[in-house]
């Protein structure tokens, strides 16, 4: 029995695709290569923390993940020929993925048709972007089956892993029970030879199975049943002691949600013995149980029925909620931007329809900032929550409130007069989020800026939609707050006057560098065991004559979108050169300087050479430079990346990814790219004392840095217990204002020059 289990947990289900298209194998393979080789890879930990983000959310037994052998064919007949020779082979297919279009050989359904007169039970997926054949068609082709599933392309990743794990677990789990009726058939064709034997081989058969087993003859009598049956029906022993059948399905129908069709289903099959069926059956309680019910035999001959009862509330739950996290927020449980989309596609087909409109109201909250840095980001997301459950109170039930990221929400209204019902609506959220809120015994108000787009007059996509309200609302921003005018602005066409703001802060961005307003502060990386000092990254603010101090994320998006952003760049790469080469002069230690850089940079011609000049000039050793880059820049065009970053490492510079696991973290950078240091996204420490997921990844990255012989670096440490943590998980550097603000040139010579432990200076 131990063997058997063994085999059970590394069997390996066979999925094949049909797809006359290479590039799609190929995306295939990549989708769920990932799940056979975390069980075997070097970084089975690191795979599971940053490829399946919904294994991260509890425990799992990587034993336990699917794995897959993937076969593919081009045509419908090639595929046909590979199932059936797998079928003759006793190796079959558990899943197929079939295109519907595959010129000019067999079309989709014509090719599922083929597949299924060779294995019935095999699950079949229809890959389609077109509506080649509607449902109705479909099911007129190849019936009504719950084998068959659609999968619109283009393909959602966490979609195509899930459909493969639930569709090769039920093909595995009807396997299994179709085997189990074929022995319990044999255990009563057994009774004739040795009845005692057969009873009691049966009885615990039926005993020992999870699924509730129920048996009746031709006559509708009771034949047998397990104790599971009874337990998961709460029948009772009265029902069963008289023996009919029919009162016991009578019994079932009163718990079905629907009990006529429940009654109409058992009449059809009362009347055709033959029929085999497996579905599911939806209870008041709100239980769902999997049905599957087959003939008994006996010697050839109809003698019953044979039905199975397995409680699969569990596995609709988690699936419910694997489907909940994928489209909505998780602080605020709101629809997040993927499901944002759909929801204003489905307004606007409803006011196409109606002849209607739909109003969208993009709206954050103004200086939200200041309770983040005064309260902390953990007072900061109650807030986020409570102003969603104000706001969603004065919607109707028919608008949705959706949460972009940050402090930023949409409404999407149905509205049947336009402004002045919107107008309201605005009002209303004004009015909610103005109201008092209170942390830590202080009393505050939050003001709000709503931006409003209305389909169809400013757009007919929900991108559209958002960039007009989007731009209305940082119009709504630029006015003043203490004037009469309101915190809502309808999209108004021509130049809004955030795009006058735009403009004016791209004017004074041009003059800021002509003018040298442009300034690098210097923060120190910070050895994790000595305290010392061992590294500094540059980081570049504006001192604006009239707005003060800028942070980088007050300019540089202008900066990157008027082109600004080159000579910015090569400014704060001479700069922090020269700097560096002066601490070496005044007989400092020798630091690597990390200065950041943005894609476009990475796409300006010979930045390799503008390095190189930068480095020449300034008489600066390439081994002191370390240039960092996102994943977002690497993923762009990863090819161009290559090319670029194999040049900056032949000079001699340092490489360092920056914001590591923040989007698209992978191994396959790591291993493509020679990276040389890589840095923890700083949201991950945030709460890593107390959010698991957040502490498992972040000791997972540390492992894997280490193992790769990468410097691990942990950026945006503000608490002891983030130092003490990743002490724990032995990251090598570490940044951030526990253990020194950014500070001018001449506060970090100092820095140097004291030769501060910065962990004992900060009482750590």
């Amino acid at each position: 029995m131990g063997n058997d289990q063994e085999e059970e947990k590394v069997k390996i289900h066979r999925i094949i695709v049909i797809d006359d298209n290479p590039a799609i194998h190929e995306d295939f393979r990549k989708i769920l290569i990932p799940f056979t080789e975390s069980k075997n890879g070097t970084f089975s930990q690191l795979d599971k923390a940053l490829f399946e983000e919904e294994l991260s959310k509890k425990t799992v037994n990587l034993s336990d993940l699917p794995n897959y052998s993937i076969d593919f064919a081009n045509q419908g007949q090639e595929g046909i020929e590979m199932m059936k020779k797998a079928f003759n082979e006793n190796k079959p297919y558990s899943l197929a993925f079939v295109d519907v279009r595959m010129p000019p050989g067999l079309d989709g359904v014509e090719t599922i048709e083929g597949i299924w007169k060779i294995d019935p039970w095999i699950q079949v997926v229809i890959c389609t972007a077109y509506s080649d054949y509607s449902w109705e068609e479909t099911i007129g082709r190849l019936g009504v089956s719950d084998n068959l599933f659609i999968l619109k392309k283009p393909f959602d990743v966490s979609e195509v892993r899930q459909l493969s794990s639930a569709l090769t677990e039920k093909w595995s789990l009807n396997i299994k029970l179709k085997k189990h009726v074929i022995n319990l058939e044999e255990i009563v064709k057994d009774r004739t030879l040795a009845l005692e034997r057969s009873l009691a081989l049966v009885r615990a058969t039926l005993e020992s199975t999870a699924d509730g087993i129920f048996v009746e003859d031709l006559e509708g009598k009771v034949v047998d049943y397990n104790t599971i049956f009874s337990t998961m029906w709460q029948m009772p022993e009265a029902v069963l002691k008289l023996n009919l059948s029919k009162n016991v399905l009578e019994f079932e129908s009163k718990q079905a949600v629907d009990p006529e069709a429940f009654l109409s289903k058992m009449q059809h099959l009362n009347k055709n013995f033959e029929l085999e069926i497996i579905d599911e059956l939806n209870l008041k309680d709100g239980r769902c149980f999997e049905r599957y019910c087959k003939p008994h035999k006996m010697s050839g001959k109809i003698v019953g029925r044979v039905w199975s009862f397995r409680n699969i509330s569990e596995q609709k739950k988690m699936h419910r909620e694997l489907l909940f996290q994928a489209t909505h927020d998780k602080l605020t449980n709101l629809p997040n931007r993927r499901l944002l989309y759909d929801r204003i596609l489905q307004h606007m087909a409803f006011a196409k329809r109606n002849k209607t409109t739909v109003s969208i109201l993009l709206f954050d909250l103004d200086k939200f900032k200041v309770i983040n840095d005064s309260f902390g980001h953990t007072s900061g997301d109650s807030v986020l929550k409570l102003v969603s459950k104000r706001v969603s109170e004065i919607l109707r039930a028919s608008d949705t409130l959706a949460r972009l990221g940050g402090d930023e929400f949409v409404a999407i209204l149905e509205d049947k007069h336009e402004e002045p019902q919107t107008q309201l609506v605005a009002k209303k959220i004004i009015e909610v989020i103005s109201k008092p809120f209170k942390l830590f015994d202080y009393e505050f108000s939050l003001s709000v800026s709503i931006g409003i787009s209305v389909y169809p007059k400013d757009g007919g996509s929900p991108e559209e939609l958002l960039q007009k309200a989007d731009g209305a609302m940082y119009s709504v921003k630029s006015a003043d707050k203490n004037s009469e005018k309101s915190g809502f602005k309808f999209y108004e066409s021509g130049l809004s006057q955030h795009i006058s703001q735009q403009l004016t802060l791209e004017n004074d961005l041009r003059k800021a560098m002509r003018e040298n307003q442009l300034k690098l502060y210097y923060q120190p990386l910070v050895d994790m065991t000595t305290g010392a000092i061992v590294g500094v990254e540059a980081l570049i603010r504006w001192e604006h004559p009239s707005l003060g101090l800028l942070m980088p994320e007050a300019f540089l998006q202008i900066a990157e979108e008027s082109g600004l952003i080159i000579p910015i760049g090569e400014w704060v790469l001479r700069t922090a050169c020269a700097q560096s080469k002066s601490w070496q002069a005044e007989k400092l230690p020798f630091l690597k300087m990390a200065v950041n850089i943005s894609g476009t940079q990475f796409k300006y011609p010979f930045f390799d050479e503008v390095v190189e000049k930068i480095l020449k000039e300034a008489q600066l050793e390439a081994q002191y430079l370390e240039i960092e880059l996102t994943e977002a820049t690497i993923i762009e065009n990863p090819i161009i990346m290559l090319d670029v970053l194999n040049k900056l490492k032949n000079i001699g510079v340092k490489l360092v990814i920056n914001n590591f696991g923040s989007g698209y973290s992978s191994l396959g950078y790591l291993r493509q790219f020679s990276f040389d240091k890589l840095k923890i996204d700083g949201a991950f420490l945030r709460d890593i004392n107390t959010n698991s997921n957040n502490s498992s990844l972040v000791h997972t990255i540390i492992s894997m840095g280490n193992s790769l012989k990468l410097k691990v670096v942990a950026e945006g440490i503000e608490t002891k217990d983030q130092v003490s943590i990743l002490n724990e998980y032995k990251c090598d550097e570490a940044q951030g204002k526990l253990l020194s603000q950014p500070v001018t040139a001449e506060e970090f010579s100092n820095l140097l020059l004291n030769g501060h432990n910065l962990l004992k200076g900060s009482d750590l």
